[in-house]
């Protein structure tokens, strides 16, 4: 299998792969700036799947890419790994400030011990009004 030359259905089925994970990792992306986590658990569900059947592509089909002819085949495989490492590089860094958004919200609800419950008795009892004439 990985001495047959892979066919030009394979090389555009790869290419429409890496695009589609592209498109699942932006629809991703907005599902967390929409903080809508089961979109997002959708989302990632489908990148996963993407991924798995990109692993399962016969690696003659990636390796002899730029042994091909059709140099616009090749040019379009470029442009589709050049956008989906892009929008990894925009994904990694939406979720690095995520992570430290959620350590930020996690560290200020330890620091009132209960969380803030409004209308709850401590936080009215903690809050005091004062005036110097």
């Amino acid at each position: 299998m990985l001495n047959r030359k892979p066919t030009r259905e394979e090389h555009i089925e790869h290419v429409a792969l890496v695009r589609a994970l592209t498109d699942a990792v932006e629809s991703a992306i907005s599902a967390i700036e929409r903080n809508d986590l089961p979109q997002f658990e959708v989302h990632l569900a489908t990148q996963e799947t993407i991924s798995n059947r990109l692993a399962a592509t016969s690696p003659a089909a990636i390796a002899s890419a730029t042994e091909t002819s059709d140099t616009s085949l090749l040019l379009e495989a470029r442009r589709a790994y050049l956008a989906l490492a892009q929008t990894n590089r925009v994904y990694a860094a939406l979720l690095k400030r995520a992570r430290t958004s959620l350590r930020i919200m996690a560290a200020l609800y330890r620091a009132q011990q209960e969380g803030y419950i409004p209308g709850s008795p401590i936080m009215q009892e903690a809050r005091t009004w004062s005036c110097e004439v």
